[in-house]
């Protein structure tokens, strides 16, 4: 709807004194629009919608004139002050997303307006509400920044987006005194399993790699990126370092009882297994061949820098590779 003709429903509905539905030209306006249109009264009971507005909320509004709009499911998501998620409120689209909600497990992103409508007094006399489905804009708008923070061969984040965050949480551990923990790690051996089985194979292993990774750590919490190459960061937000590793070892654990499995699946039929020592690859004791992970462990402390945070959890990893080779430690 152009912003001529918001101005000029609000002008004659303001100023009219017949009643809105005496008046067919602004019925007929509401009516034309494709924007959804709700009209209560000063006590929140719906008084009119236009054509729209069952279309815009994908439900049937018979029967719901003359209710109290809070007992209508849109408008009860609306007034209970969802909080948007920071990630859907930061898009650099400039939406204002006024409301959230789900219809048949599909989730709708909505744009609302809200206008006072008065009367001939300066009293208000009622509220216009205009919504609009942003659903496929926001989707869009989701998928695109996704596309730019992920990394498409792990499945991962990606070291960008990594450092965007940690700032985020280091700045936040600092002003309110919160325990951060960083895990930094690389496969062990990575290159010659690479040179021995080819690089499709390799990438499939940092494909097994990210997924071991999502497995290991708390959704919505922790949050693991690949750094480059077969190095690979989690960001340990309220987590000290000493319960971080129950996160090194299930990351651990995950990894070393899948592998065989994930090599036996990726070199069927293009190597012979019995020409092939599987063993050579995890089990033996031959460490300049074998492949697992390595795993550092950092804390931050107050006045720590991001890349002191990094060398500190980078330091450990070469620590645990040297002294036991498949294993962590945390930085001291």
């Amino acid at each position: 709807m152009e912003a001529k003709e918001e101005i000029m429903v609000v002008s004659e509905f303001n100023n009219s004194e017949k009643d809105l539905f005496e008046d067919i030209e602004i019925r007929n306006l509401l009516n034309s629009l494709d924007d959804g249109v709700f009209v209560v009264d000063k006590n929140d009971v719906l008084v009119f919608y236009n054509h729209s507005a069952s279309l815009v909320l994908k439900t049937n509004l018979d029967g719901l004139l003359n209710t109290n709009i809070n007992k209508i499911y849109y408008f009860q998501c609306l007034f209970n002050d969802r909080t948007i998620p920071s990630h859907i409120r930061d898009l650099a689209s400039g939406y204002k997303i006024s409301n959230i909600y789900k219809i048949d497990e599909k989730t709708y992103y909505f744009e609302n307006e809200r206008i006072d409508l008065y009367d001939g007094y300066g009293k208000i006399k009622g509220t216009l509400y205009l919504v609009r489905d942003i659903t496929k804009e926001i989707s869009l708008e989701i998928s695109l920044s996704n596309e730019i923070k992920s990394d498409s061969l792990s499945g991962l984040f990606n070291s960008r987006c990594f450092y965007e965050n940690i700032d985020k949480e280091i700045s936040r551990g600092s002003r309110y005194g919160l325990d951060l923990s960083l895990i930094f790690m690389d496969i062990n051996n990575f290159k010659f399993f690479n040179d021995t089985l080819g690089h499709k194979t390799g990438d499939e292993i940092i494909r097994f790699t990210g997924e071991t990774l999502k497995k290991s750590i708390r959704k919505n919490i922790d949050s693991a990126y690949r750094y480059g190459g077969d190095e690979f960061v989690i960001i340990l937000p309220n987590t000290p370092a000493k319960r971080s590793t129950i996160v090194a070892n299930r990351i651990l654990s995950i990894f070393q009882s899948g592998f065989n499995d994930k090599l036996k699946v990726l070199i069927s039929g293009k190597v012979d297994i019995k020409d092939l020592n599987l063993d050579s690859f995890i089990f033996n004791d031959n460490k300049s061949k074998k492949i697992g992970l390595s795993i550092g462990i950092s804390e931050y402390q107050q006045g720590k820098s991001v890349n002191e945070l990094i060398k500190e959890a980078d330091a450990a990893m070469y620590k645990a590779k040297k002294e036991s080779g498949f294993s962590f430690c945390i930085y001291e």
